[in-house]
């Protein structure tokens, strides 16, 4: 707001009536420059002698009730290169907390408009797209008449539960291109902010587009452009350096497949997170219901896959192997099979292979209790052995284990 428009809101409530609360760095009003010094000031002009009057020093607040921890770490990132580049753009608050943890965003590289029309239309409707504000009736028909586009200045003060913020790089102007791919990449120059201060105001018109979603964030570039390129790489890997030298040891955001709706419908990280749930359900099921734990875990690895985590998805399917080995052999010995010798030798040699995956991934526990599974059968190979519980069993770790 103006001093102009502050001073209306003060003779409207009266001295002493009003509470503000606001954010420097989402100044995106063009020819507005909102700072808390220029809300104080308008306070002693209208208080007078009344020195009770005048608001009190602005106090920070850095406790995020609105988004989750992974879209405060992506704005955080934002506002870490906008400091870097342009230290006096705005009052430098801190770092937001949230009180919750969330995925990190998810990106769409080089996607088909139609496919993210179809995408806000069937999986994630009411989704609500973001851009550029010159750009919005664009985007709609890019979207195949879909409404819920909004500009990112109009949407200021707004809040949404998913977004997807759409070509903000392909449409900033040509000059521009380049001055953002040398700052993503770390290759600014220290005049940066002299030759380039129309980046400043991109930055936060990008910081606030962040900052009005809550629960699932997502960006897209529907075209190919230098600085969206720089920004993909800048955002999902840990090659490059923070602002301040840093290696990041975790990247900012998640490639989504864009090829596939369904994927495209969750970040890598709710995949990742669905995928852990299904697999600690089937463990609890394993005693249960067969059919119901061997379907939790096919789900997991589904679930991992989709992630693109590799070393999860191989430890759900060693897991759903050595508990479908297990069932086999509980039937064997339910039917009376286990008697057969030639059983006994094969069951050992699968059993004994399905052993080493379980240990090279680490799964302990299960590795346990295949162990104490197949020592019924080597009893009756090896009557006068007791290898497997003392140089197997013995040294796994036992149900108080935890991983």
């Amino acid at each position: 707001y103006t001093q102009a428009e502050c001073l209306l809101f003060f003779h409207l409530s009266g001295a002493g009536n009003l509470f503000l609360a606001g954010d420097p760095a989402q100044s995106v009003v063009r020819g507005v420059e909102f700072r808390f010094e220029d809300i104080r000031s308008v306070g002693y002009h209208i208080a007078g002698d009344r020195q009770d009057l005048i608001p009190l020093k602005p106090k920070t607040v850095n406790t995020n009730f609105r988004s989750h921890a992974g879209i405060l770490g992506c704005a955080a990132s934002i506002l870490s290169q906008m400091f870097a580049q342009f230290p006096d753009s705005a009052r430098q608050l801190g770092k937001d907390n949230g009180l919750f943890q969330g995925p990190r965003p998810g990106v769409f590289h080089m996607a088909e408009p139609q496919t993210i029309g179809k995408l806000v239309a069937e999986k994630m409707n009411g989704t609500v797209i973001l851009t550029h504000d010159d750009n919005v009736e664009q985007c709609k028909k890019k979207l195949g008449g879909y409404e819920l586009v909004y500009g990112i200045r109009a949407a200021k003060g707004l809040e949404f539960k998913s977004v997807i913020v759409l070509d903000f790089f392909s449409s900033l102007p040509n000059d521009l291109q380049k001055p953002w791919r040398e700052m993503l990449l770390g290759r600014a120059t220290d005049d940066f902010s002299i030759k380039h201060p129309e980046v400043e105001g991109q930055l936060k018109l990008l910081y606030t587009a962040v900052t009005r979603c809550i629960e699932r964030l997502f960006f897209a570039e529907t075209l190919s452009s230098i600085s969206g390129d720089a920004f993909v790489r800048w955002m999902t890997t840990t090659s490059l350096k923070t602002p301040d030298g840093a290696l990041s040891t975790r990247a900012i955001a998640t490639m989504n497949n864009i090829t596939n709706i369904e994927n495209m419908a969750m970040t890598q990280d709710e995949w990742l997170a669905s995928g852990i749930s299904n697999a600690e359900a089937a463990e609890a099921e394993e005693s249960n219901n067969e059919s119901s734990a061997k379907s939790l875990l096919e789900k997991a690895i589904y679930c991992f896959k989709q992630a693109e985590h590799d070393d999860f998805a191989n430890k759900a399917k060693a897991q759903l192997e050595s508990f479908t080995f297990r069932c086999k052999i509980l039937t064997a010995r339910r039917t009376g099979t286990s008697e057969d010798a030639n059983y006994h030798k094969d069951t050992e040699i699968e059993g004994s292979e399905i052993m080493a995956k379980l240990i090279q991934e680490s799964l302990l526990l299960e590795a346990r209790g295949l162990g104490k599974d197949l020592q019924y059968l080597t009893k009756k190979i090896y009557s006068s052995s007791d290898f497997m519980q003392k140089f197997l069993i013995q040294k796994l770790p036992g149900e108080e284990y935890s991983y």
